[in-house]
């Protein structure tokens, strides 16, 4: 058995190397469900939710509702303060979870400006607060996923706090919050993470294929990978990577895409009931892109006002690619 077929150890559970990561408005229950169908070991994420959201919710968190078959799941949580934490945790965990992760990586403007997310990573004082409080109150694994700074680079001083706290793990996105997912990772700093912890280090960011990981895993030394963006309208990545670390190949036809895409669009509908077809357009593109006809097809999908038509128009637009390799 070699490093790819090994499998990250992550508290006291076991992994394989792929993971899913968190992605706002696309890894919700109905596509995480997708997922499972490919991949039904891998350790996936939550979207991101803020404690006091669920610390304080008096009506029902949505991403609190999901099905046990998401599981092994890691809830993703992202906070500026401690106040909340625990109350948040208790709810977390009796939903039956396997890990709760606390981002700091976040880049987008209205969570920075909340001084969550990637913010806190310049604010070590009260990340330490965060996560004394956040691993007191969970009973299971608690990892971290950052950065390489808020502005600036500290990414190894916030790893070395990590650890010291008793986290089980991070993640890290080796680009500052300015950069946001343009310039080139620092994989320089994400080695230097990886030689100084003793803990696991997964790696994330831009990982498409198998290639990809084999070069970052070269120059990093990383335990594993979250891949987030280039899960989108491939549920099956997973299993794919999976599939080509092994040497197998892994076909991806006309007719998968199709399947996958309706299957997708039901789970949709019945997590969000009328709202549910809203909430597929967004994923469309992702699954039509690699085929001949997708600009034509996509100006028609993303109009159209009945599930019965999306689905008809999918079976159309598949069908005239015959099933072929797409």
């Amino acid at each position: 058995m070699n490093y790819w077929q090994e499998k990250v150890i992550i508290g006291t559970r076991a992994y394989p190397r792929f993971i899913g990561g968190p992605l706002d408005g696309y890894t919700d229950s109905p596509f995480r469900q997708l997922v499972r169908e490919f991949s039904p070991h891998n350790l996936l994420y939550t979207q991101m939710r803020h404690v006091s959201s669920i610390a304080h919710a008096r009506a029902v968190v949505r991403e609190l509702q999901f099905d046990q078959c998401e599981r092994p799941l890691n809830f993703q949580i992202a906070t500026n303060t401690v106040t909340g934490i625990a109350r948040a945790v208790e709810r977390i965990l009796a939903t039956v979870v396997d890990g709760i992760d606390l981002n700091i990586a976040c880049p987008a403007k209205n969570v920075v400006k909340s001084k969550s997310g990637s913010a806190i990573m310049a604010d070590l004082k009260l990340l330490e607060q965060i996560l004394r409080a956040l691993r007191a109150a969970s009973t299971v694994p608690v990892t971290v996923k950052m950065r390489a700074g808020f502005k600036e680079k500290n990414a190894l001083a916030v790893a070395q706090l990590v650890q010291d706290c008793g986290i089980d793990a991070l993640a890290i996105h080796p680009r500052l919050q300015t950069q946001k997912f343009g310039g080139a990772p620092d994989y320089a700093l994400v080695r230097s993470i990886k030689n100084e912890l003793s803990i696991p280090v997964l790696y994330s960011g831009g990982i498409n294929t198998f290639v990809d990981a084999q070069s970052v895993h070269e120059q990093t030394g990383t335990d594993g990978f979250l891949i987030g963006r280039g899960m989108c309208g491939a549920p099956w990545k997973l299993a794919e990577l999976e599939a080509h670390a092994r040497g197998d190949d892994y076909l991806i036809t006309s007719e998968l895409r199709a399947q996958t895409a309706k299957k997708h669009l039901a789970l949709l509908c019945d997590y969000y009931g009328t709202h549910g077809l809203y909430q597929f357009r967004k994923h469309i593109p992702f699954y039509i892109a690699a085929c001949a006809g997708a600009s034509d097809a996509r100006k028609k999908l993303l109009v159209l006002q009945a599930v019965e038509q999306v689905i008809e128009t999918l079976n159309e637009f598949f069908g005239v690619a015959g099933g072929k390799k797409a």
